[in-house]
């Protein structure tokens, strides 16, 4: 996979004499997060939002008074549009950069930024961003254990093949998680310790219902204690914009969320 083939086109740019104001406007206007600045028709460095709250708001200067030159980064790192993926993380590893304009016979044809890549390769998530650990949502492991919670009424009796066919909807939820969240712990956890009760019904095994009984308390107490937990996270973490917490059915704006990991283990 190339540059070209996941670049954002077509790009945005502003004279190196531009007021500021008038970049930011152009930034909120189109819904971007940077713009390429020029000088003299080309490419001399580029704008983005943390430029401007950090050499800007951060330093009570009027956007109106600031020429985008004054704030630009630059040198400007560019890249070629045959250049391969593979090389375009190598330079963003080394450069510590998130954003690169596309230059094609000097001409600025596009700009290829991490989201770009992380879109079409998500699994380059640990290469970009080694520390970054994402783990199942609060809420999603809520409406599980919530799931279980109204099960238990069919352990016995007449209805039992509804209990049986409940464990099995969760299981199957539950195995998707682990394959996709693989760093989450306590979500491995659960799912090894519901994965014995869901073997034990599934299987018809010799167990009491009893002991299927205490298993099953014992699987919603380590779903409440996470649930609980990542829960409050959750709602704390919101004002910051920090989300460290993934339902990994939901996006956003109706777009479907990309996974942060692919499976790395078999089930």
């Amino acid at each position: 996979m190339k540059v070209r083939d996941i670049m954002s086109h077509p790009i945005i740019t502003e004279d190196e004499d531009t007021p500021l104001i008038n970049v930011a406007k152009d930034m909120q206007e189109l819904d971007i997060g940077s713009v390429v600045i020029t000088k003299d028709g080309k490419p001399a460095g580029i704008i983005t939002e943390r430029d401007i709250a950090l050499k800007v708001i951060l330093k009570d200067r009027r956007a109106s008074e600031v020429k985008a030159k004054e704030v630009m980064s630059s040198p400007l790192v560019t890249i070629e549009p045959e250049t391969s993926v593979e090389e375009i993380c190598e330079v963003v590893e080394k450069e510590g950069i998130k954003r690169m304009p596309v230059v094609e016979n000097d001409v600025l044809i596009g700009i290829v930024s991490v989201r770009n890549i992380l879109t079409l390769k998500p699994e380059y998530v640990r290469r970009l961003y080694p520390k970054v650990h994402v783990l199942a949502s609060g809420w999603t492991l809520d409406r599980l254990e919530r799931s279980l919670s109204g099960c238990e009424v069919f352990l016995a009796g007449k209805e039992r093949e509804k209990y049986a066919a409940r464990l099995k909807e969760v299981y199957k939820e539950l195995r998707v998680l682990v394959s996709h969240y693989v760093d989450d712990k306590e979500l491995r956890a659960i799912f090894d310790s519901f994965g014995e009760l869901y073997q034990e019904v599934e299987e018809k095994g010799e167990k009491s219902i009893e002991w299927q009984r205490k298993k099953l308390e014992e699987v919603l107490r380590k779903f409440r204690h996470t649930t609980c937990w990542r829960k409050q996270q959750s709602t704390s973490n919101f004002a910051s914009g920090t989300f460290r917490f993934r339902d990994y059915r939901h996006g956003t704006g109706g777009k479907v969320l990309r996974l942060p990991f692919r499976r790395t283990r078999p089930l």
